[in-house]
Formats: structure tokens, C-alpha cells, sequence
């Protein structure tokens, strides 16, 4: 019996492996109901915010990111941001048009920026 509780505990942990390594690896966080602005590295039309999120992992001096989108579609802009991020409240943004711009701010969150 005792073989077989620590080849299931032994199981458990290595299945939960994974997600403890993945958690240690910089990730995008959103800012919840905030807007963000700072020193802005580049400006891209990308198809969705997952691709906006994936050039700020890649790029060492992101340190968040401005994804804009008219509402009800996935394509926008992404503005990926570097140095400090100046947190403020939402604006309400519509195009010449009038339609709604929906604003996402995100910053990266790496496993030092959480011990400090």
C-alpha cells in the first residue's frame, strides 16, 4: 500500500510540474479598468491581443502593452510600451464615426518584479 501512495504522490507532483515552472516565466497581466501610457517602443496592427502580448514576452524592454480595438472585432492596435508605466483612469474613445474604442492595458509580470 505504501509503494502505491508514493508512486500517486510522486505522479500528483510531477503532473503538477509544469505549472509551477510556467508561473516563474514573464507573462502579461491585464491593469484592470485602467488606461496606460509611457515611452512607446512600437506601434503594430496585429489580428488579435494574444499576438500584441507575444511581441512584448519577445522584447526585453517591453514593460506593457496599449491594445486598442473598436468594439465587437479582434484585430486593433498594439502599442508596446517600455520603462515606467503611467496607470490612469480610461478615457471614453469612439472613432470620427462614432463607434466605441475599447483600450486593454497589460503589463509584464516577470518572477523578480513579484519578490520586489
Amino acid at each position: 500500500m505504501r509503494t502505491n501512495f508514493r508512486t500517486a504522490l510522486t505522479l500528483i507532483l510531477l503532473a503538477s510540474l509544469p505549472a509551477f515552472v510556467s508561473a516563474a516565466e514573464p507573462h502579461m497581466e491585464v491593469i484592470a479598468k485602467k488606461d496606460i501610457s509611457g515611452q512607446v517602443l512600437k506601434r503594430l496592427g496585429l489580428p488579435n491581443q494574444d499576438y500584441c502580448w507575444e511581441q512584448c514576452l519577445e522584447d526585453a524592454r517591453c514593460t506593457g502593452t496599449r491594445w486598442a480595438v473598436i468594439a465587437g472585432t479582434t484585430a486593433g492596435q498594439c502599442q508596446l510600451i517600455s520603462g515606467a508605466l503611467n496607470v490612469a483612469d480610461p478615457h471614453s474613445l469612439k472613432t470620427e464615426d462614432g463607434q466605441k474604442i475599447v483600450v486593454t492595458a497589460s503589463r509584464k509580470v516577470s518572477d523578480t518584479a513579484r519578490q520586489q
